[in-house]
Formats: C-alpha cells, sequence, structure tokens
C-alpha cells in the first residue's frame, strides 16, 4: 500500500536504526540488522530503501534473501545481531506488503519498544531519496536455519513416511521440503512455484482445500501447509482432516509432558482457542494459560510464566526450547517427533482433543464503546459466565479493522451454547449501537 512508498521505507529504516543506537549505546562496535524477505514481488525494492535506511545510520546490514520469517529470529539469535527485519505481509494476498522487526534476542518487540520506534520514525526527517549506497553483506539465512533445525529428529528418522508439502508459494517454498526429505521422508511439492504474485493464492495454511485433496491421492502419512511467509503451520492427517494450532499444542503438551519437557505443567493459548483445550489438558494436570490475540502476546507471556510451549488456533505455534517467535517447520517437526517416538498416526495423536461446538455471531457497530466501562453490561455478562460455569466460555471483540463486534460462545453441550448466544445477543443489542 501507499505506506511503504519509498521515501517512508527510508525514514522508518533511519528511525528503527535510531532507536537500535539508543537501545545498545554502551556497544562501542557497529550494529548489524539482517533483512529478509518472501516472495512478493515488491519486496526488493523494499529491502533497498530499508538498506539505504539503516546504513545511513551507520547500520550494518545483511541480506538473508528469500527466507522464512523464523530463519531471520534464528539468524539475529545465533549471530548475536541488534535487528532483524522481515518483508512480508504473511497469510496476506501477494498485493500487500508489510515489515516485521525482531529485537536482539531473536523475539518481537514489545508494545512500549513500538511506542519508542514510533516516536523516533515521526522525529525523523524525511530527506530525498537515496538509492545504491549502501554495501550489504550475503547471509545464507535458509542454510543456517535449516541447521539450526537439523537435531530435532534423529538421521533417517522419517523413512517410510509420506509427506505433502503446501509452501503457499511463499517464504518456504525451498527449505521445508528440502529438510524433511533429508529426513528420509518422500516428499510431494505444491504451491512451490512463486513468481511474485501468487502467495498466498488459493492455497497454503489458509486455504488447505488442496492439500487434503493431494494427501488423499498420494496416500500421504501427513499433509503440512505453511502461510506466506513460515511462521505459521496447518496440519493434515492420512484421512485428510485438517489439524489445526488447538490441536497441536493438545498433543505437543501431552507428548512434552510425559519426555518431562513441559515447564511449569502449562503451556499458553490465546482467548481465541477452544475451550476444549483447557478442558482436555487438564485431566492430565496440565493448565492452559491464556493471552491476548497475537503470537507477541503469547511469547511475552511464556517468557513471563517461564513456559515452553504456546500458540495460537491459527497455527503459530512457540517453542521456546527452540526459538522465541512462531516457526511452522519447527511445529511441524515437534509433531512428526511425537509421531516417531510413540509410533502413532497424527490421526491417533490428535484423537486426543475435540474441540466444543463453537458459536460465532458478528454484528455492525456504529462505535465502539469501551465495554469494560459499560457496568451493566459487564454485570449481565458475569450472571451468563457463571451460568456456563466450567462447561462454556463466552467472547465479546471489536473486530481491528471493521465496525463489527464478534460475538462467540462455545459449550460442551449444543443446546447450552445456542441458549447462551441467543442470552449473548440480546445483553449485546441492549447495551451497544449496534445497527
Amino acid at each position: 500500500g501507499p505506506l511503504l512508498e519509498p521515501r517512508f521505507v527510508q525514514r522508518f529504516a533511519r528511525g528503527l536504526a535510531r532507536w537500535a543506537k539508543q537501545r545498545h549505546s554502551d556497544k562501542a562496535a557497529r550494529l548489524h540488522a539482517i533483512i529478509g524477505r518472501d516472495t512478493r514481488g515488491s519486496g526488493e525494492a523494499i529491502f533497498h530503501h530499508l538498506a539505504q535506511g539503516l546504513g545511513d545510520e551507520g547500520i550494518g546490514v545483511l541480506d538473508g534473501g528469500i527466507c522464512p520469517t523464523p530463519a531471520v529470529a534464528t539468524a539475529v539469535r545465533d549471530l548475536n545481531l541488534e535487528l532483524g527485519l522481515v518483508i512480508t505481509a504473511s497469510h496476506n494476498p501477494a498485493s500487500d506488503n508489510g515489515i516485521k522487526v525482531f529485537g536482539s534476542s531473536g523475539a518481537k518487540l514489545s508494545d512500549a519498544s513500538e511506542r519508542e520506534i514510533e516516536a523516533e520514525i515521526a522525529a525523523t526527517m524525511a530527506t530525498a531519496l537515496r538509492v545504491g549506497g549502501t554495501p550489504v553483506r550475503q547471509y545464507e539465512a535458509r542454510r543456517h536455519y535449516l541447521e539450526a533445525l537439523a537435531g530435532i529428529l534423529p538421521e533417517g528418522a522419517l523413512m517410510g513416511l509420506s509427506i505433502v508439502v503446501d509452501a503457499s508459494n511463499g517464504a518456504t517454498f525451498q527449505t521445508t521440503a528440502e529438510l524433511l526429505a533429508k529426513l528420509g521422508a518422500r516428499i510431494t511439492r505444491i504451491h512451490h512455484t512463486p513468481d511474485g504474485a501468487n502467495i498466498n493464492a488459493d492455497c497454503g495454511s489458509e486455504h488447505p482445500a488442496s492439500l487434503q485433496a493431494t494427501v488423499l491421492e498420494t496416500t500421504a502419512d501427513i499433509g503440512i501447509a505453511h502461510d506466506g511467509d513460515g511462521d505459521r503451520v496447518i496440519l493434515c492427517d492420512h484421512a485428510g482432516e485438517v489439524i489445526n494450532g488447538d490441536a497441536l499444542l493438545a498433543l505437543l503438551a501431552l507428548h512434552w509432558a510425559k519426555q518431562g519437557w513441559l515447564t511449569h505443567g502449562g503451556l499458553v493459548a490465546t482467548v481465541m482457542s477452544n475451550l476444549a483445550l483447557d478442558a482436555t489438558l487438564r485431566q492430565h494436570g496440565i493448565h492452559v494459560h491464556r493471552a491476548g490475540v497475537g503470537d507477541r502476546q503469547v511469547f511475552f507471556k511464556m517468557r513471563d510464566l517461564g513456559l515452553h510451549l504456546g500458540g495460537e488456533s491459527s497455527g503459530h505455534i512457540i517453542s521456546l526450547r527452540h526459538l522465541p517467535t512462531g516457526d511452522g517447520l519447527l511445529a511441524a517437526l515437534l509433531v512428526l517427533r511425537a509421531m516417531t517416538d510413540t509410533g502413532q498416526t497424527l490421526r491417533d495423536l490428535a484423537s486426543v482433543y475435540t474441540p466444543y461446538p463453537q458459536l460465532v455471531r458478528n454484528l455492525k457497530v456504529t462505535s465502539k464503546p469501551d465495554l469494560v466501562e459499560l457496568g451493566d453490561l459487564q454485570s449481565a455478562l458475569r450472571d451468563l459466565e457463571a451460568d456456563l460455569g466450567d462447561e462454556g466460555r463466552l467472547l465479546l471483540r471489536y473486530s481491528g479493522t471493521e465496525p463489527k463486534i464478534r460475538l462467540l460462545v462455545e459449550a460442551g453441550d449444543p443446546d447450552r451454547a445456542r441458549h447462551a448466544m441467543d442470552r449473548l445477543y440480546q445483553i449485546v443489542t441492549a447495551h451497544l449501537p449496534v445497527i
């Protein structure tokens, strides 16, 4: 969009560089950033403007080329860099683009850091566009990323397994299939020929239909689909059933608990995860802590609580034993590890978890008053929640992008869910400016 026009990108990079220099003012040596990108056509031009802005402020720039987002986080951590940037719009269409930023440990930045950076960008004067002034060093981000993941499964661990990989014509088009083949799996690749415009086009984790069909056609054991930049994964079992992030968290938590890898007997999910996740894991003495929506929120809660497993139902899984950010290939490897350790199919492992029926309604609103400040609404919601008890839950959320409010109800019993949704609808229409 117009936000990423060249002059703004250079100003953004300069503001970011100034923030990094303040933050690392104790370092005598030059600071360094790595920049990676997905397969969008607009990525290369944005790279040059970012590199120019960083270079103008004296930051050394490494070009990671086209690589998954977690490969950039891995490079920041392993090379001890101060900044990592990824040019991507994740699961959005090819026409969009954006910039993700990682701080010095390979983790995403806190809200406070983002506010500081915004202030620096605002204070950075736009100057004439500069081109061609910054030398960049090439860095084999993809290769080093695969080396970092190599030890999760022993050599030859996937011999005899047949796997379909859908790379969403995105950043994982070389990495995932390559590593899995190296581990001995037979690979069928789909959507792995990016042309700059076909990223996420009816493929990948957001559109798993072709993955499901290919798994059935090739009688594969498992299907793996990424989003455009590779920080998410959706899996599909040998029967063509999609296994979402909640099911992955459930099966990984149980496997990790047996292996003694689950710290403090818990994990982090978001408020969007199904209540059945809590109910399933509670039977095994595992506690689900909930964070706000977004993998950043999940990470900070994991870090604060000392937990090593967390994620979102959308397939963003974080394993702090390995990397402080979501990584779709890592998540797939951890599930494959659970399969090879137990000798069970993905379908068997995922069968421990059955989601509760979930009802969702979106209502248009003329304005978005702060829900927390509406006392009558809150007390009506508390009454409804008390009725549901441990057997169900409800959630009210404004859309971040549209004039809408989302109503969500889950309950183990479908009738209770329907009844609760009717009451929730009455409460919302009584207290909010619904059209």
